[in-house]
C-alpha cells in the first residue's frame, strides 16, 4: 500500500463485528482464507512479497464506542502476515510497544517495511524493517509523522508530515543507517508518492505551489539519481495534488487523482476518467493491464483497462477494496471490507 487510508483504519461502525470467514468464490476475485484474527480486526494494506506471495497488514481486537460517529479508544493490536503459497505466517515485530496497527507495507528490491500508527495519531510514526525471520525498529528521523513508505530499486524513501518552512526535510531516503535529505527543488512540494524504475530513475508525485498566485497544484518530478527535474503538469481536471504513480518504463506512467487518471507516454500527458468513483489504490501487474479499486462506486470494487476501456472485475458481494498490489504477469491481490468483516482477495 503507498499510502494510509484514516477511512479504512479501525475507525469505522464496521469493527464491531467479528472476522469473516472465507465467501464463495467468484468469477475474477476469489477470497483467500483470512488469518486467525481478533475480533474488531481490519485490513488496509496489502504488498507483494518478492515470492509469489503477499504481505498484509492491519490491526486487531479495537475497541470502540459509536456515539454520532465511530470513535476507537484503543487500537488494539498490529497484524502483519505473509501468505506463503498455501497459509499465513506471522513474524515478531520487536520494538513494538503500546496499542496500534500496521498502516503501511512496502516491498520491493529484496526489503519489505511496515509502518506502524499508534493510538491518536492520523499516520505511521513508526517504522519496522523485514530482516527474513523479524521485524526490527528503525529510528524516525524526528517525532513528525511518517506520510510516504516506499522501498525498491533506489532504497527505501519516507515523507515528513512537517510544517510549510519547517527545517525538518520533507522527502528522506535511506542512507545506510540514516536519513538523508532527498533534496527536492521545491521546499514547498508535499510528495503522496515515491516509485522507482532504477537507482537513476525515480519519480515522485504530489503538489506544489505555482508561481504566480501560490496555488497548489499536481506535480511530478524524476530524479535520475543526482538531481530531481520537473515533469509539465498532467492535466487532470478540478485536481491540486496528484495521489500515486506506477511508472513501468521511461515512457510508460500511471498517475491519478480522485476520479481521473493520466498516462505519459515519454513527452505528453494523456487523461482518462476512472471507472467510477473516487480511486482508492491503482496497480499495473506485469502485462501491463491497468487495476483500479474504486471502493465508494456505485459499480464494480474493482476494474481494469484493457484496449483502451475499463473492464468491471467480479468480485465477492459486498467487497470494497482499499488497497491492491499486483504479483507477477496477471496476479492482482486485494484487502478490504466485505459485509462489515475484514477481507482478502486474489484473482
Amino acid at each position: 500500500m503507498r499510502r494510509f487510508l484514516a477511512s479504512a483504519a479501525l475507525g469505522g461502525a464496521a469493527l464491531l463485528t467479528l472476522p469473516a470467514t472465507a465467501h464463495a468464490a467468484a468469477d475474477d476475485l476469489h477470497t483467500v482464507p483470512l488469518p486467525f484474527l481478533w475480533p474488531r480486526a481490519d485490513l488496509v494494506a496489502v504488498a507483494p512479497d518478492g515470492t509469489g506471495g503477499a504481505w498484509i497488514g492491519g490491526g486487531q481486537g479495537a475497541h470502540c464506542l459509536v456515539v454520532l460517529r465511530p470513535w476507537c479508544y484503543n487500537l488494539g493490536n498490529p497484524v502483519v502476515r505473509r501468505w506463503t503459497g498455501s497459509d499465513w505466517t506471522e513474524y515478531p515485530v520487536h520494538g513494538w510497544t503500546g496499542n496500534g496497527f500496521i498502516g503501511r507495507v512496502a516491498s520491493g528490491a529484496g526489503r519489505t517495511w511496515i509502518g506502524g500508527v499508534e493510538q491518536g495519531a492520523s499516520g505511521p510514526t513508526r517504522l519496522f524493517e523485514f530482516d527474513g525471520a523479524s521485524f526490527r525498529k528503525v529510528a524516525t528521523p524526528s517525532a513528525a509523522t511518517i506520510g510516504v513508505l516506499s522501498t525498491g530499486p533506489a532504497g527505501t524513501w519516507i515523507t515528513q508530515d512537517v510544517a510549510a518552512g519547517s527545517d525538518e526535510p520533507h522527502l528522506l531516503r535511506r542512507d545506510g543507517d540514516a536519513w538523508t535529505d532527498a533534496g527536492l527543488p521545491d521546499p514547498e512540494a508535499r510528495i503522496n508518492d515515491v516509485q522507482a524504475l532504477s537507482a537513476t530513475d525515480v519519480w515522485a508525485v504530489g503538489s506544489r505551489p505555482t508561481a504566480d498566485d501560490g496555488e497548489r497544484r499536481p506535480a511530478v518530478a524524476r530524479f535520475d539519481g543526482t538531481a530531481w527535474t520537473w515533469l509539465p503538469e498532467p492535466g487532470i481536471p478540478s485536481s491540486n495534488a496528484v495521489e500515486q504513480v506506477v511508472p513501468l518504463a521511461p515512457d510508460d506512467v500511471w498517475v491519478y487523482s480522485n476520479v481521473h487518471l493520466a498516462h505519459w507516454d515519454g513527452s505528453a500527458w494523456t487523461t482518462i476518467d476512472a471507472p467510477g468513483g473516487s480511486i482508492a489504490d491503482i496497480a499495473v501487474d506485469g502485462s501491463g493491464t491497468l487495476w483500479a479499486a474504486t471502493p465508494y462506486s456505485d459499480g464494480a470494487a474493482l476494474s481494469r483497462y484493457t484496449g483502451g476501456s475499463w473492464q468491471p472485475v467480479t468480485a465477492p458481494a459486498g467487497a470494497r477494496l482499499h488497497d491492491v498490489a499486483a504479483v507477477g504477469t496477471s496476479t492482482i491481490w486485494g484487502v478490504g471490507r466485505a459485509n462489515d468483516a475484514p477481507i482478502v482477495v486474489r484473482g
